[in-house]
């Protein structure tokens, strides 16, 4: 309208061309729009029996025995977009984050996997019951007793190690390992003494404590596999050193047992 009046007939003309590309763009977009409406439907259909198929074959896929590791990989790739990872020391698992392609997520919980350290770590309840038993047993008894039970080392969880047992030196490196009392000290904080020490209680010679012991005089303890003893003092009848040919230690030893005997059954004092 505020054309100049002398160009009347090109505005005209400008308009005329203006509006026929206006209705020509807007046959377009309605044209545009109704076929993707059709291709919409159509492919929906496609696509949900292509899922369909896909989920089965997919799992087809994955559980078949002979599809290789790196071929699963493959697959997972296919379907998810990212993955994240939220390790949780303190309670010994993993939050997995999972986005797939489409969008949605999923969060999966995993326990960490032990260490190589952990998995062949000795059970908690054998190192509890080595430690009862070093209370009365050397290394050596306390494997046999481990083995009767069926109870394996830690070192047993290793490919091809299923049937190690539990030895001397095994029982010895759980002691030292777990930091439990060695059945030396055991035997020490009991009150019980060395030979040199016995013997010099005594008033006798190391030899002498031996043959006592041997014949039953005094108790001997071993506390180690290598024969070496510590010894209970005799309390309260201590041995005094004697020598007969009419008083022999077979005899002395008969007596000190029968004595003991006769203390057990004594009735107790009321």
């Amino acid at each position: 309208m505020l054309v100049d009046p002398n160009n009347r007939l090109v505005a005209n003309t400008l308009e005329r061309e203006w509006n026929d590309k206006l209705r020509a763009l807007g046959e377009a977009r309605e044209e545009r729009e109704r076929a993707r409406q059709r291709d919409e439907i159509v492919l929906d259909d496609a696509l949900r029996q292509k899922l369909v198929a896909m989920t089965t074959d997919f799992r087809e896929l994955w559980d078949n025995p002979s599809t290789a590791n790196r071929e699963r990989k493959r697959l997972l790739a296919y379907i998810i977009e990212d993955v994240t990872l939220i390790k949780i020391p303190a309670e010994r698992i993993t939050k997995i984050h999972v986005r797939f392609k489409g969008g949605k997520t999923e969060t999966l919980t995993a326990l960490n996997p032990r260490s190589s350290a952990q998995q062949i770590q000795t059970q908690a309840e054998i190192v509890e019951l080595v430690d009862q038993l070093l209370d009365h047993h050397i290394y050596s008894e306390i494997a046999d007793i481990l083995n009767k039970r069926g109870l394996r080392p830690g070192g047993s969880a290793r490919p091809g190690r299923g049937a190690d047992c539990f030895t001397a030196k095994r029982v010895a490196y759980l002691m030292l390992t777990y930091n439990l009392r060695s059945r030396y000290d055991r035997l020490r904080g009991r009150g019980m003494l060395n030979k040199k020490e016995l013997a010099d209680r005594l008033g006798v010679h190391e030899q002498t404590v031996d043959r006592w012991a041997k014949y039953g005089i005094i108790k001997a303890h071993l506390y180690n596999d290598h024969g070496w003893h510590l010894y209970e003092l005799p309390e309260p009848n201590i041995p005094a050193k004697h020598c007969s040919r009419w008083d022999r230690l077979v005899d002395r030893a008969a007596g000190v047992r029968a004595g003991s005997q006769r203390v057990r059954l004594q009735p107790k004092e009321v």
